[in-house]
Formats: C-alpha cells, structure tokens, sequence
C-alpha cells in the first residue's frame, strides 16, 4: 500500500496501540516531545495532526496543562479501521489487477 503523509501514518500507529490496550480508557498518552523523538519526527506539528485525527474520531481528549487522555478505544467496526481496511483492500486489487495485465498481455 502506498503510504500517505506521516501524520496519517502514525495517527494509525497510534490507533492501532490503543485498540492493542498499550493505553487504556483513562490514561494519558506519552507528551508530543516523548512521541515525536519515538516516531523520529522534527516537527511538533506532525504528532499534533496524528493527535488531531484520533481526537476527531473521538477516542482522545486534549487538557490544557494535563495532557491528551484516552477517552475511547478504536473497535473494529469504527470508520477510522473501515477506512484502513478499504485503502488496504484497494491497493491489493490495484496491484492484483495490474499482475493480471501483465499475464493477460502475455498469452495475447
């Protein structure tokens, strides 16, 4: 699959460590510093963008001073991993497709 910018990329990182329970309900998550160093990352804005993702689909809260808690974990019907799933799926028929090309272009 094609990767997508790097806030996408770890936004589902990070999605995929709270469905594993790394972090449960309750828990803060590592500070931007802590998580930027981890995804070896320059820029604040990046783990900022990852955060925002998760925030807008609901499964964290930013407190100003206290931290980005978890307030929900990802299941596996949520938009976010049925989203996934989709780009997953079709950049396996994309591939699967042009394997299919080549071989039909073969017996021509």
């Amino acid at each position: 699959m094609a990767s997508g910018p790097r806030y996408q990329e770890i936004a589902a990182d990070l999605r995929r460590r709270l469905a594993d329970g790394e972090w449960p309900v309750g828990t803060t998550l590592p500070g931007i510093s802590e998580l930027q160093e981890e995804y070896a990352v320059a820029g604040l804005n990046t783990i900022r963008q990852a955060q925002r993702v998760l925030i807008d689909d609901g499964l964290l809260n930013p407190v100003q001073g206290r931290g980005t808690f978890v307030t929900a974990l990802p299941g596996p019907g949520d938009p976010a991993s049925l989203k996934q799933a989709l780009g997953e799926l079709r950049a396996a028929l994309t591939h699967t497709q042009a394997a299919l090309d080549r071989v039909m272009r073969r017996l021509d």
